[in-house]
Order: structure tokens, then sequence, then C-alpha cells
């Protein structure tokens, strides 16, 4: 019987492939404004810069100060500073971030059942909390438990461990939400479900190494409906997985 929903954030609760690149447009046309670079170039470097940058504890949405600094040595930027530039694009960011109110729904499902939830992030703690700022939806969590906070990063055991012994279940007991088979799926290895979410997964935002895992379940959006269909899916697992 299952007692514990645990959720990857980005491209899983929402769309951060979408906000992204509309906050790096915004920002891009700020500097543009200000007279600091061309809006497509800063956008090439920038974007070329973030995918290749691949370092533990970081946020690729929510921008790094690296990500800045090498951008604007690049462009050879002076009349802005990375820093100041970094806030304004986490203000852009932060503007974009909506909340699905069919997700709303489904995490409500959820509580009525009793089952436990928790954020499994491999993201930055300044990040997490940013979103679940904007978003209201911490009171519907039992658990945030974000990489940086923890030291360690899916597909690394030793998280889903943590996840498990805070709420004191067995793998079995436990299914873990997300759009990336290599980290989230790695959760496998202790006998979890895997519920692979597909709506916003870019295939282009893949960073972890290790083999990928194929779901025990595969879903379109988080709602009432879908996560319905899987618990019916775990009490007859004959059935089809979609």
């Amino acid at each position: 019987m299952l007692k514990l929903c645990a959720f990857d954030l980005g491209n899983t609760l929402g769309n951060d492939t979408l906000i992204f690149r509309e906050a790096v447009r915004d920002i891009s046309e700020w500097l543009a404004g200000k007279g600091a670079a061309d809006a497509a170039e800063f956008t090439a470097v920038y974007e070329e810069i973030n995918r290749g940058t691949f370092l533990p504890f970081i946020s690729h949405t929510f921008g790094e100060i690296k990500f800045f600094e090498k951008t604007f040595a690049r462009l050879g930027i002076r009349n802005l500073t990375p820093r100041e530039t970094l806030s304004a694009y986490r203000k852009f960011l932060q503007a974009r971030i909506t909340v699905d109110p069919a997700l709303v729904d489904g995490l409500v499902y959820l509580r009525s059942r009793g089952i436990k939830l928790c954020i499994l992030s491999n993201e930055s703690t300044e990040r997490v909390d940013a979103y679940l700022e904007k978003t209201g939806l911490a009171p519907l969590f039992d658990e945030v438990i974000v990489s940086e906070a923890v030291g360690v990063e899916k597909p690394d055991e030793r998280i889903f461990r943590i996840a498990l012994e805070r709420f004191a279940l067995r793998g079995e007991e436990a299914a873990m939400f997300g759009d990336n088979e290599i980290s989230d799926g790695a959760c496998r290895n202790l006998g979890m479900f895997f519920v692979l979410v597909t709506a916003y997964r870019n295939s282009g935002w893949r960073w972890e190494e290790g083999s990928p895992h194929p779901p025990d379940y595969v879903m379109d959006r988080i709602t009432r409906e879908s996560l319905q269909s899987f618990f019916a899916w775990t009490e007859n697992p004959d059935n089809p997985k979609r």
C-alpha cells in the first residue's frame, strides 16, 4: 500500500523549460534596452553556458551568478554587473511562474487519501524556497528534500533513502514522480515505484550521469484523474500502465 508520493520539481510540477525560455528572453530584452548587449547574441551565449555547466547543487532554471559572469566576460559587458542582472533575471522568472489548478487538485486528492507528500529535487535551496513562496504550495507538502540541503543528488540512492527514513517507510510504500529516467528513475533501486511525468520533459536538460530506468507507470500531467488511474493500476498491476 502506497503511503508516500515524492515529486521532482522542475519539468514535473511545472514547465521549467517554458519559464526559463521566457525569462531569458525578458532579461535579454532588458539588457538590450540598457545598451548592454544584443538580445539574440546574449540569449545564444547564456543558453550555451547554462547548458554546458554541470555542477552539483545549482539551478539551471533559477540561474547562477557564474552563468552571468561567464556570459558577461564572453560578450564584454561592462556597464552592468552580473549580480544585478541575475537579480533582475530571477524577478522575471518568478513573475512567469504559474500553478496548474489541476495539479493542486491532484495534490489535494492525495492528501484526502492520507498519502504523505514530499518534494525531492536536485536544486538549489534558494530556488525551491522561491518556488514555494510564489506558488503557495508549501502547506501541501509534509517534507521538502533539496539536494543542496542534504548534500547528495539523484540518482544517488542516498537521497531516496533520506526520504524513506524521514517517513519511516519501505521502498515499496513510496512512489517517485519525475520527468527524468536517470535521476528520478533510480528510485527503483530501492523498490520505489517510478512514475514518469511526460508533459514538460526536455531531453536537452539531462546533466546526470547513469543508466535510465524504465518507468513503472507513465502519465502526462499530475491531475486528480491521472492519479486516480495510477492508484487503480497499483491495486491491479495487470491493467495497462497508461
